[in-house]
């Protein structure tokens, strides 16, 4: 395929780079299309070719390196490299583009070891084997000419060959040691003790899950030595004093020397007077003229982006932008940080619209600004109020009554145009519902739940409001 089209895309998006290939399989010219056979084990060899020929780290597949009489090999990972190991390829599509688990790796992982060790008994029957997948939500039925498995919950997805779970699945082994096939025979009410979610995410070794972790760890510690390094080196340019005070002393000499001339020169009193001014005045304009050039360099050394010094978030940013590995290692931490403080807020009433926050309360403290913007109400006591974010108010504290929940939408009222999401815990939702029916919202609501939550709730309060007063007898 030498003179065959291809597009060749260098990466930089996760830990590690990498490179995206894509051959054209029709020739340009004669238009004959080439059907590699064995594709899949091809590549993973050139794979561990290039990476000993240019020193690079060698990942996981069908071939690996290995030592041999003094020198690096590849060889076969399996003895039976061409039957173990490969994912189909439109399963592993779906890991790779969905971030889904596949059918075929979750047959293969726990449900496979309860097979093989069901193999190794006596006891194995077609009715144990039935038992056995269903304790995993997984049913064996045949297929064509063989035997297929499949998601005991969902008869109509597609399966998988009964042989790439098992090699000793397949028909002609099993017809051998068990005999015919028979339907499954299974008691009532039997539960699955775990079922396939395509929805999961695909699972990984924990052992390659922390060694990706202390790399990770690695990276990062060196980013940031580097950035230190670059905190202790920068050196903000300023103007020099030394030369400021050589301007003005210039100035001054200046003078000096021309009033000495004009106290020499002009002989008449009255007239040496008027030089005198003339001259303090060009040289109080010059001073001022000198001033405003100074100003006028500090504003641009100042508002120079190269004179300023970065923290660590703009310095990584900064270095992430020019394809540093460390530095975008480092970025995905500060967003994965970002997340689990979103998640961890809790309590929470969230706007469309964004508003800046504004502080105005009696019950609260003056307000107390972040460096994120969010201003922080704390009540009189100390304990924490709400936040407002300006996009959201949330709730921190574990106090949670009707007076600061009537205070936050009262302070937020302007952000009602949109529809309001409300998130935490049931009662809170409720809490929150209820001020707002309190005080006569007639908006949206994003969730549709909730929505019919607030529409039952203003029914309770209106058939409470309308509900007659029983007295008691006269006295």
């Amino acid at each position: 395929m030498k003179d065959h089209q291809y597009v060749f895309a260098i990466h930089h998006d996760t830990d590690n780079v990498h490179l995206h290939m894509t051959v054209n399989r029709v020739h340009p010219e004669s238009f004959n299309a080439v059907y590699p056979d064995r594709d899949y084990f091809r590549l993973d060899y050139a794979m561990r070719e290039l990476e000993l020929r240019y020193g690079l780290q060698h990942d996981n597949g069908p071939n690996v390196v290995v030592q041999e009489h003094g020198r690096q090999v590849i060889q076969w990972a399996s003895s039976k490299a061409n039957q173990q190991g490969k994912i189909p390829t439109k399963a592993a599509d779906m890991e790779r583009h969905t971030d889904q688990q596949s059918l075929h790796s979750y047959a293969r992982g726990e449900p496979r070891k309860q097979i093989a060790k069901l193999l190794k008994s006596d006891k194995f029957t077609w009715q144990t084997l039935h038992s056995n997948l269903a304790k995993f939500g997984l049913g064996i039925r045949p297929k064509g000419r063989g035997l297929a498995i499949y998601d005991f919950n969902d008869v109509s997805a597609t399966g998988i060959k009964a042989s790439d779970m098992h090699e000793q699945l397949s028909l002609g082994r099993l017809a051998k040691r068990i005999g015919e096939y028979q339907e499954r025979e299974l008691p009532k009410g039997f539960v699955s003790a775990t079922t396939y979610d395509k929805y999961a995410s695909p699972k990984r070794d924990p052992l390659d899950r922390q060694t990706r972790r202390e790399e990770r760890a690695q990276l990062r510690r060196a980013t940031r030595a580097r950035y230190e390094a670059y905190r202790i080196a920068f050196v903000t340019r300023r103007v020099d004093k030394e030369w400021v005070k050589r301007q003005f002393m210039g100035i001054r000499d200046q003078a000096r020397q021309q009033r000495a001339d004009i106290r020499s020169r002009i002989k008449h009193p009255l007239d040496r007077r008027a030089f005198y001014s003339i001259l303090a005045f060009e040289t109080l304009r010059a001073r001022e003229e000198l001033k405003t050039k100074i100003q006028e360099l500090r504003r641009e050394l100042k508002s120079d982006p190269a004179n300023k010094k970065l923290t660590f978030r703009e310095w990584v940013e900064r270095e992430a932008a020019k394809g540093d590995p460390g530095a975008i290692s480092q970025l995905r931490g500060f967003s994965y940080g970002d997340r689990r403080k979103d998640n961890a807020q809790g309590n929470a009433i969230i706007f469309a619209g964004d508003i800046d926050p504004r502080a105005s309360s009696n019950l609260f403290t003056a307000g107390t600004v972040r460096r994120d913007g969010a201003v922080v109400f704390r009540r009189s006591e100390g304990d924490p109020g709400f936040v407002d974010h300006g996009g959201k108010v949330s709730f921190p504290g574990g106090l949670l009554d009707h007076e600061l929940l009537a205070h936050a939408l009262d302070d937020t009222r302007p952000r009602w145009e949109r529809p309001i999401e409300i998130k935490g815990s049931r009662d809170f939702v409720d809490a929150a519902l209820s001020a707002l029916i309190e005080r006569g919202y007639t908006g949206e609501l994003a969730d549709p739940t909730q929505s019919l939550r607030f529409k039952a709730l203003a029914e309770q309060l209106t058939r409470a409001k309308s509900r007659p007063i029983k007295r008691g007898p006269a006295a």
